[in-house]
């Protein structure tokens, strides 16, 4: 079991105030206006100016799996398996290769970037 001093020992900024929610599972709101659900040591799900941001850390497991699904509005994004390998379904975009950093927004679009950090329109399989 993650304690809340274990758990918020590796923040990524400065913590206003945090709770649990769940078995090693709490809810961080940070100094820079994000809010984040984070399971053990990472920010599985963060809000922050108008934009949704998945990350497993490598850790994807039924438990991440499901607080992410427990916390992601459903009418925007659902995170699933098949055959061992992880897709976001989002109400714009449709079935998505899952990557750790994914970003999707409050519409439900998937939100990709060029190489040079300039946003363009998200993409399906």
């Amino acid at each position: 079991m993650t304690t809340k001093v274990e758990s918020l020992k590796s923040v990524r900024c400065e913590v206003m105030r945090s709770k649990k929610i769940g078995n090693n599972t709490f809810e961080v709101v940070y100094t820079d206006g994000s809010r984040a659900i984070r399971l053990h040591k990472t920010d599985i799900v963060t809000f922050i100016d108008g934009v949704i941001i998945l990350d497993t850390n490598g850790w994807e497991t039924v438990t991440t799996k499901a607080r992410m699904n427990d916390y992601i509005p459903t009418s925007l994004a659902h995170v699933y398996q098949s055959k061992h390998i992880w897709y976001v379904t989002t109400a714009n975009d449709g079935d998505i290769l899952y990557y750790d950093g994914i970003k999707l927004d409050y519409n439900g679009n998937h939100i990709t970037y060029d190489q040079h950090d300039n946003l363009v329109n998200g993409g399906s399989l």
